[in-house]
């Protein structure tokens, strides 16, 4: 499936068939991301990973570990996965 992001400073298309997943984690900005990766080497960002309820880093810290784990798994079934319609 081709998608058409409409992202500042970033043009054209990807192939979901094509691109791989990345689980991009930033300790200091308090986010842990899953992006896709484009033909031009550009991480797209598309979903973030949160395991707490409420918005404290306090909370984001606590998290960090096991989010970054789960984004990292989601990454890797979605690179895995051989059929992708």
């Amino acid at each position: 499936m081709i998608i058409t992001p409409k992202i500042d400073y970033l043009e054209g298309c990807f192939d979901t068939k094509k691109v791989r997943m990345n689980c991009v984690t930033s300790k200091n900005r308090g986010r842990i991301d899953l992006c896709l990766e484009s033909d031009d080497g550009f991480n797209i960002p598309i979903a973030r990973v949160k395991l707490f309820s409420n918005d404290l880093f306090v909370d984001f810290i606590e998290t960090f570990d096991d989010a970054s784990k789960f984004g990292e798994e989601i990454a890797r079934r979605w690179n895995e996965f051989k059929d992708k319609k």
